[in-house]
C-alpha cells in the first residue's frame, strides 16, 4: 500500500512542478532584456584587459552598416572593442571609411589596407581623415554591451 502512496505523491509532485514551470516561464521572458541588436554583449571586460579585440559579430537584422556582409543569409559586422582611459568601453566599426576595406589592429592603433590610422576609439591619427563609425557601448556587470541600432554621430 505504501508503494502506491509514494507513486501517487510522486506523480502529484511532478504535475505541480510542470504547472509551476508553465507559470514561471512566461514571467521570465516578460522581464528579460530585449534580444535584439540594441543590447548586444560583445566581449567580457576581462578579455579587454589584454588590449583591444577585433570581433566579427552576427546581427539579428541588417542595419546597412559600412562593411556589413551577409554570411549564409545572416548579416555580419566586424568591430574593434576596447577599454578607454577610466574604464569606459569603446566599440568602432572595423571598416575603413576611406578605402573600403577592413581595419586591423596594428600595435597601438587601427590601420586600414592603405596605411591610414585611427586610435582604438576611432579618432583619426592623420588630419583630414574621417572618424571610424562608433557605437554606444558600456561596461555592465563584466560585459561590454553595444547598441548597433544607433551609431554615434562622428566627432
Amino acid at each position: 500500500m505504501s508503494v502506491a502512496r509514494y507513486a501517487v505523491a510522486g506523480l502529484v509532485a511532478f504535475v505541480l512542478l510542470v504547472g509551476l514551470m508553465l507559470l514561471v516561464r512566461p514571467l521570465i521572458f516578460s522581464i528579460a532584456p530585449p534580444r535584439d541588436d540594441s543590447h548586444y554583449a560583445v566581449a567580457a571586460t576581462s578579455e579587454l584587459a589584454q588590449g583591444p579585440i577585433l570581433r566579427e559579430l552576427p546581427l539579428n537584422t541588417s542595419h546597412g552598416l559600412p562593411g556589413e556582409q551577409l554570411r549564409q543569409g545572416v548579416p555580419v559586422v566586424a568591430v574593434v572593442v576596447s577599454l578607454q582611459a577610466g574604464g569606459a568601453a569603446s566599440a568602432v566599426n572595423a571598416w575603413s571609411p576611406t578605402h573600403d576595406c577592413r581595419v586591423t589592429i596594428a600595435g597601438d592603433r587601427l590601420r586600414d589596407c592603405d596605411g591610414d590610422s585611427w586610435t582604438f576609439g576611432g579618432v583619426p591619427i592623420d588630419a583630414g581623415l574621417p572618424a571610424l563609425q562608433s557605437f554606444p557601448a558600456e561596461a555592465v556587470s563584466g560585459a561590454v554591451i553595444v547598441d548597433f541600432t544607433g551609431p554615434l554621430a562622428p566627432g
